[in-house]
């Protein structure tokens, strides 16, 4: 089997890994959504653009002081993907916002199964 044959079985065989992190952000200073937004809002465009990672404002949306987002990301290398978003998590604090609350899920994602074609 040639060298690009093997390469080409071993791409097959491999499994995605789906990766979600949830955070509750808590920022009891903030005395208004919009001086919150100003703060949260530019921590989601840095994940975004600088670690290509979808995220989403799930809860909190209407209170003043803390905020639930959830980043979610897919990688071949489950390592890799652990470390970007222990990146993520960290930004939060770079931020300066509090980490109230986090959870990270890294799963193996094989719907089609393990056999390939």
């Amino acid at each position: 089997m040639s060298a690009c044959a093997r390469g080409a079985a071993r791409d097959r065989e491999a499994v995605p890994w789906v990766a979600v992190l949830q955070i509750e952000v808590g920022c009891p200073w903030a005395r208004s959504l919009k001086e919150k937004r100003a703060l949260i809002l530019p921590l989601l465009e840095r994940w975004r653009r600088g670690y290509s990672l979808s995220v989403a404002r799930v809860g909190g949306l209407d209170a003043h002081g803390w905020e639930r987002l959830v980043v979610a990301a897919v990688d071949a290398d489950r390592d890799r993907l652990a470390g970007v978003m222990a990146q993520a998590e960290a930004a939060v604090r770079e931020a300066g916002l509090d980490v109230v609350r986090a959870r990270l899920d890294v799963e193996p994602w094989d719907p089609l199964g393990s056999a390939t074609p």
